[in-house]
């Protein structure tokens, strides 16, 4: 492990701890979140409990399925940054969340090939028919 890597894992760590002993779960964060609409498994949860769920699932759990969604969901809009009374940095937690999450494999992994075929009608929005032919 080089020491950039063993100091990056440390900061996770005490940011973590930070965020544990700061966090009321009040869920002001959740509440303010503009993704929550659209994350099925996250709309209309009981905003603390989610929370929490994200909180298991930043000290390796599993957190609950209303958690998961919304750390998937995570944009990084900040809306649940101004929304908190604790300064916690909630748009840091599920930051910190979605990593352990893709360690643990609490998130299912995203499949490339579905994603670059989403990625593809994007693009070919923009290109003229012939540019399309030329490129794609």
């Amino acid at each position: 492990m080089t020491p950039r890597h063993a100091d990056l894992l440390a900061l996770r760590e005490s940011e973590t701890a930070r965020m544990l002993a700061a966090c009321s779960h009040c869920g002001a964060c959740f509440e303010a979140c503009p993704m929550v609409p659209y994350a099925p498994d996250a709309k209309g949860a009981e905003k603390s409990e989610t929370v929490r769920g994200v909180l298991d699932v930043l000290t390796g759990g599993q957190g609950d399925a209303a958690a998961r969604a919304w750390i998937a969901v995570c944009t990084r809009s900040a809306s649940c940054n101004e929304a908190c009374p604790e300064a916690v940095n909630p748009m840091l937690m599920l930051r910190l969340a979605k990593w352990r999450a893709n360690e643990t494999g609490v998130l299912p992994k995203r499949d490339a090939a579905e994603t670059m075929s989403r990625v593809k009608v994007f693009a070919r929005l923009s290109f003229s028919e012939d540019e399309q032919r030329d490129w794609l």
